[in-house]
C-alpha cells in the first residue's frame, strides 16, 4: 500500500493511502510501541524518502529517481499525495498518542526534512504539519518534548536562512564589469553568471518566505503555558 502511493494514477494513490491509513487506525490500538516503531520506520516514512532526498525546485528531477513515470505530474504528487500523507501521519501519531509519544521525535525530524528542502510547497506542508502536530497534542507535551519541538523549529530556521553571499561577492562584482567586453568568451561568461545570479536570488526568495512561516510557527506558541520557549 506503501508503495502504490507512487502509482501513476492518482485515484489508486489516495485508495492506497486510505485503506493503509484506516488499516493502521482500525488495529493500531493492538500494537506495541516496538510495532508502531517498525510501521513508522518501513512503511510510513518510505513515502516521503524520495522528496526528502531528490526533489530540485528546477524540476529537473530524474523520473526514475523519484518513482515516476511520463505520466505522472510531480506537481500533482507534491500539493495532492504527499500534503495528504503528512496529513494522515499527523492523525494517527494524535490519535494513538499515548502509546507512539516516543516517536516524536522521528515524526518531528521527518517535518523538518521537508522544511529544509528547497521547495516552497513542499517546506510548506512539512509546516502546516508541524503546526497540527503543536496545536493537537502540544498540551500534551512534557518539557522535554517541547524542548525538541524548538530545537526543531531552530534547526529549521538555520537551514533555511537565505544565503546572498554570491550576489554579494567579489567575484560577481568583477564579471559585471568585465561584461562590457564585446569577445564571444566574455558575453558567454556573462550569460552564465547572470543565470547562476537569477538562481541564487530565486533561492534567497523562496528561503526568505519559508522563514516568515517558520517565525509564524514560533509565534503561535507563545501563549499560555509555552510562553517560555522565547
Amino acid at each position: 500500500l506503501s508503495e502504490l502511493s507512487f502509482d501513476p494514477r492518482a485515484e489508486i494513490r489516495k485508495v492506497a493511502l486510505k485503506v493503509l491509513f484506516d488499516t493502521l487506525r482500525n488495529h493500531g490500538d493492538h500494537f506495541s510501541l516496538s510495532l508502531w516503531e517498525r510501521v513508522f520506520e518501513s512503511v510510513l516514512f518510505r513515502i516521503f524518502d524520495y522528496v526528502r532526498h531528490d526533489v530540485d525546485p528546477s524540476g529537473e528531477d530524474s523520473a526514475d529517481q523519484i518513482g515516476y513515470n511520463g505520466e505522472v505530474d510531480q506537481e500533482s504528487w507534491l500539493y495532492e499525495t504527499c500534503s495528504l500523507a503528512l496529513q494522515l501521519v499527523v492523525d494517527l501519531f494524535v490519535n494513538f498518542y499515548k502509546t507512539v509519544n516516543p516517536l516524536l521525535k522521528k515524526v518531528l525530524m521527518l517535518f523538518v526534512s521537508l522544511i529544509k528542502r528547497p521547495h516552497q510547497s513542499l517546506a510548506g506542508a512539512g509546516i502546516a504539519a508541524l503546526v497540527r502536530l503543536m496545536r493537537d497534542v502540544g498540551h500534551q507535551f512534557s518539557d522535554e518534548q517541547w524542548l525538541e519541538v524548538v530545537s526543531c523549529i531552530k534547526e529549521a530556521a538555520d537551514a533555511t536562512c537565505p544565503d546572498f553571499s554570491y550576489v554579494t561577492s567579489e567575484d560577481m562584482t568583477e564579471d559585471v564589469s568585465n561584461g562590457d567586453e564585446t569577445n564571444d568568451n566574455s558575453n558567454d561568461a556573462l550569460r552564465r553568471r547572470n543565470r547562476q545570479l537569477h538562481a541564487a536570488v530565486a533561492d534567497a526568495k523562496s528561503k526568505a518566505s519559508i522563514q516568515i512561516f517558520v517565525i509564524q510557527v514560533s509565534k503561535s506558541q507563545v501563549s499560555g503555558d509555552e510562553a517560555w520557549i522565547y
